[in-house]
């Protein structure tokens, strides 16, 4: 019977557990409660009716352990398509979930910017979450009106940067990027308030008028009218900012009352007034202001047409005294506010000529009497040299490869020479342009501007650009090289030589790419041999070209004509894609100059040293376009006459 009794405990005590493990429920729930699938990142726990001491739950990945026994998992890309389960202990009770399969998830970003004149320079970085990128999207608009949208941009997977331009300066803007994958789509949101120049020069010039502190002298302004017409004269110096005043507006005079024995207390006058600033379409106007009008005597006054002039322009400034026994004039010059001045020889009168022979910041007083009137600032600056041409160092892009644009700017000493960089039409080629970083998708021909802002005396210089966007070769594949015996597939490239002076022959022997060759402009060409410390002048110069090759090309042979020169010593000058710059004397040989240069960029022909050549057309030189990796080879230029061949 005991036996009998203690089998049927077991049994009842197995009916029970089975029935408990039965009845109980467990699932897989991410952070927001959501069952039955997971993504990428979620954190996963067990949500179930179960409830003990001791609990704890093991998560397994296509039925391997992942891990040590813990109540959550965070989901990584380790995960994604496999099947997660997880099984919770509690004392004797153990279960087991249902699967889940780990989906891709939308994309996360990180996404920032910085402010331009009018621009906003854009960069992130997207991650797919387990599923590729498709694209991006930029919309834009003013902060103050976020749901009118200005633009959108729509960019390819690989963009990792844009530019915006043409915003309102000054103005906040909420910039918004959305990027897509197959599972969806992730948007984030920054704001950014680009550069007004014009703004900012009219709120500088507003605040220096708005704390200056300043007395008139009542002989010269006590009434509105005199006033407003001292005013207005005394803002000109303003104009060193590029900024106008529009209007000055002088209100609530109280004259002054001049000083005397009879009336020593006599009171000084004051006034108020308001000063409105313009530049571009800008307009900005001070707050109201006062000052005094002095009744004190000895007061020295300054005048000048202008404040700011080039150098060599001439400009005299003049003066006025008020209660200052006439001795004369000794006007000064100090190169700081508060330094002690060098007294200007002949001067002695009530008119100074400045001196405007070198550049700078001058301060200019004058003492008449043993009175000393206040410092007048003068700005002299260099010459406008106005931009003439910009080169751009490329022609082509390669999709998916991003590139920095590198131009020149001519003359070398442009007053400005700033370039930005603007996609006037992309030609459907999802062009990313950032600074001077640009980066193309598809094939095409994309159409850039390059602006020099104040590069002309009429106001911006600006010159379109064409590039070439080419696919990338395709990795792998056979080339006719390979089918070769690795021997190099070279064809003879005959060049357009019309716009060079002086050429009667021009071939390229080339491998991987294409060869153009353009002039080099009258500035460049001095500069290079400054640089270089080469003694010659422009009358030295015989001709100079410059190589433009695509990427990957190797000029093995350039064969050139070139006339008038023959048993006559020369110097040929070859600057490389470097920068590094070479020189050798050579004597043509029936049309015929021999030479060689590692990467040529630029090649110079000059007269021999201290020799006045007496040729008549200007020629051309040549040069090898090789990239460092590979061995110099042989330059041989052709005349009219024949082509000379040096060795492979």
């Amino acid at each position: 019977m005991k036996k009998t009794a203690a089998a049927m405990t077991v049994v009842i005590i197995a009916l029970l557990f089975g029935l408990i493990c039965h009845g109980a429920d467990a699932r897989i729930v991410n952070q927001n409660g959501e069952t039955g699938s997971v993504s990428l990142g979620d954190l996963l726990t067990v949500q179930t009716d179960i409830d003990g001491e001791g609990r704890y739950v093991q998560w397994y990945a296509d039925g391997e352990k992942t891990g040590e026994a813990s109540e959550s998992l965070r989901v990584g890309t380790d995960m994604l398509g496999k099947s997660i389960t997880a099984t919770m202990t509690s004392g004797e009770v153990s279960v087991t979930t249902e699967p889940v399969t780990v989906k891709a998830g939308a994309p996360t970003l990180e996404f920032s910017g910085n402010a331009g004149d009018y621009s906003a320079y854009l960069t992130w970085s997207g991650n797919g979450n387990g599923a590729e990128i498709t694209g991006y999207e930029i919309s834009y608009s003013l902060s103050s009106s976020p749901s009118v949208v200005i633009g959108t941009v729509s960019l390819g997977p690989g963009a990792t940067g844009y530019t915006l331009t043409g915003l309102s300066g000054g103005a906040e803007h909420t910039i918004r990027l959305t990027a897509y994958n197959s599972v969806g789509s992730t948007s984030v949101s920054i704001r950014l308030t680009p550069n007004d120049p014009d703004l900012a020069t009219v709120v500088a010039v507003k605040n220096e008028i708005e704390s200056s502190n300043f007395a008139l002298h009542m002989d010269i302004a006590n009434d509105a009218s005199s006033i407003c017409e001292y005013l207005t004269s005394y803002f000109r110096r303003f104009s060193d900012y590029g900024v106008t005043v529009k209007d000055v507006i002088v209100d609530s005079v109280i004259p002054a009352v001049r000083k005397s024995s009879q009336f020593p207390d006599a009171p000084a006058g004051r006034f108020s007034y308001i000063v409105e600033i313009t530049k571009g379409d800008v307009s900005l106007t001070t707050k109201k202001l006062t000052a005094q009008i002095d009744n004190s005597s000895s007061i020295v006054y300054l005048f000048a047409e202008k404040f700011s002039v080039q150098r060599g322009e001439k400009l005299t400034v003049t003066a006025a005294v008020i209660d200052v026994a006439d001795d004369g004039f000794k006007w000064y010059i100090s190169q700081t506010e508060k330094g002690e001045g060098t007294l200007v020889s002949g001067a002695d009168s009530a008119s100074c000529s400045i001196p405007t022979d070198k550049a700078g910041e001058y301060y200019v007083y004058c003492v008449c009497g043993g009175v000393s009137s206040s410092r007048m600032k003068i700005v002299v600056t260099e010459p406008f040299v106005a931009v003439s041409d910009v080169e751009l160092s490329t022609e082509t892009l390669t999709v998916s490869e991003s590139s920095v644009l590198h131009a020149d700017v001519y003359p070398s000493n442009a007053t400005n020479s700033s370039i930005v960089w603007v996609v006037v039409n992309d030609g459907g080629c999802m062009v990313s342009l950032n600074g001077r970083t640009i980066t193309a998708y598809v094939p095409g021909t994309v159409t850039l501007k390059a602006s020099v802002k104040g590069g002309t005396a009429d106001g911006d210089y600006e010159k379109t650009f064409y590039l070439t966007v080419k696919e990338k070769a395709a990795e792998g594949a056979v080339t006719e090289k390979d089918n070769k015996d690795d021997l190099p597939q070279i064809v003879y490239s005959e060049l357009d030589c019309s716009g060079i002076s002086g050429v009667d022959s021009l071939t390229v022997k080339v491998e991987n790419g294409t060869v153009q060759i353009t002039p080099v402009t009258k500035e460049s060409i001095l500069k290079i041999i400054a640089d270089a410390g080469i003694d010659a002048d422009e009358d030295d110069v015989i001709g100079a070209v410059k190589f433009v090759y695509s990427p990957g090309a190797i000029a093995h042979e350039t064969m050139l004509g070139i006339k008038g020169y023959d048993n006559e010593r020369v110097r040929v000058l070859t600057v490389n894609g470097n920068g590094g710059k070479t020189l050798n004397e050579q004597t043509p040989d029936n049309g015929s100059i021999y030479g060689s240069a590692v990467s040529p960029d630029t090649v110079i022909l000059l007269k021999q040293a201290g020799k006045d050549n007496g040729a008549k057309i200007l020629p051309v030189l040549a040069a090898l376009l090789v990239p460092a990796a590979v061995a110099v080879a042989p330059v041989v230029i052709a005349s009219k006459s024949g082509k000379k061949r040096i060795g492979k």
